[in-house]
């Protein structure tokens, strides 16, 4: 009796609206507390340890070199960048003018009057070394970069990558490459394209003949992963017509797609080639039979040991590393393991819920107005 009043004094639930317990509290839906993470009128404001933001498009988020970032998509960004690079301040209230040290794949971004005028700085590969500066003026027609490529699309352009240089005229009717040896790509060799009627790919370890591209394909490519195997099969890629139609087989996977009915995809070990599981599809994704998983979506999903079971609308069950299982009734939301839906929405509509132990079982219905244990045999 002591411990179940101790309990008691630990949790405490008024129907949906308010829920305290360790760790945890909750006044629903205005606030929510769970750990370092706050809610407020979720979606609406979130904040964590060193970050918060505010329906969606307002971000601020503290670094621990000492830096910090502030944005208001698209309009306007400010922070202090910290670290190997640069300590230093940046803003931008967009399209107007604005600097940032690193967005994607970009770095030291300016711009002012987007898209009249752009600079930004990629890192080259390590045979190169150091920076690339790439300009634009009214992006993306006019472009040009400190490695010698340039751009007047889609009139005439030519750009030096890593493994290769690519050209092309009045794109996308007229593309060619020539390709260097390299070894994380296909090797030396060219591809150009006539489009929409031919294509070709001829480098050391890829054959590749495209008829109307991207519609109708063929490729062929001699795989480091099955050659270490003793096998001398290349990978095979066939598209006719891309995407309704497409198969592989490859050191990775063998995949039958006949988009979008019906698709069937089988994993392999990078060393040994083993089969790594499967999954079977139709309908695209509405229907997916793994190997330990099927789902129905958004209707059903059910793990084979039994870990997880979702019927929707009405039950969904889960257990978790400890092998206590949690089971709720109605369970409305179609995405699993959303935890802000659980802290903030869910209670709403879940007027059952049980939390089952290899003992026992305890019972809540109506947000703990009625509660009961169960054990088992």
């Amino acid at each position: 009796m002591l411990a179940e009043a101790l309990l008691l004094a630990a949790a405490f639930e008024a129907g949906p609206f308010y829920e305290q317990r360790s760790g945890y509290a909750a006044l629903r839906p205005f606030a929510s507390r769970a750990g370092e993470t706050t809610d407020v009128m979720w979606p609406v404001f979130t904040s964590h340890r060193d970050w918060w933001r505010f329906c969606w498009f307002t971000h601020y988020q503290t670094n621990p070199d000492g830096g910090f970032q502030f944005e208001v998509i698209p309009l306007w960004f400010n922070g202090r960048e910290t670290g190997f690079r640069a300590d230093d301040s940046y803003w931008g209230l967009f399209p107007l003018y604005g600097k940032h040290p690193h967005i994607l794949s970009l770095y030291d971004l300016e711009f002012l009057l987007w898209p009249l005028w752009t600079r930004y700085k990629t890192p080259r590969n390590a045979a190169h070394g150091g920076w690339m500066t790439t300009d634009s003026v009214l992006f993306p027609f006019w472009h040009w970069r400190s490695d010698g490529s340039w751009g007047l699309w889609p009139v005439a352009g030519t750009s030096h990558n890593r493994a290769d240089v690519h050209r092309y005229l009045l794109w996308p009717l007229l593309n060619w490459k020539m390709c260097f040896a390299d070894r994380d790509t296909s090797g030396a060799g060219t591809a150009w394209m006539l489009w929409p009627l031919f294509g070709s790919v001829r480098r050391e370890r890829e054959s590749q003949t495209l008829f109307l591209p991207p519609l109708f394909s063929w490729a062929e490519t001699r795989s480091e992963s099955r050659a270490s195997r003793g096998e001398s099969a290349p990978d095979v890629r066939l598209r006719c017509p891309w995407p309704i139609f497409e198969w592989e087989s490859s050191a990775s996977r063998e995949r039958l797609s006949i988009l979008p009915l019906y698709e069937h995809v089988r994993w392999r070990t990078y060393g040994k080639g083993e089969n790594a599981g499967d999954v079977v599809r139709f309908g695209w994704r509405l229907v997916e039979l793994y190997d330990d998983e099927t789902r129905v979506f958004p209707f059903w999903t059910s793990r084979k040991d039994g870990s997880y079971f979702r019927l929707w609308p009405f039950w969904e069950s889960s257990m978790d590393k400890d092998g206590v299982s949690h089971g709720r009734f109605l369970s409305l939301f179609p995405i699993r393991w959303v935890d802000a839906v659980d802290r903030n929405w869910s209670k709403f509509w879940t007027f059952y819920e049980n939390e089952s132990n290899p003992v026992c079982t305890y019972h809540s219905l109506f947000w703990g107005i009625f509660r009961w244990r169960t054990f088992g045999d």
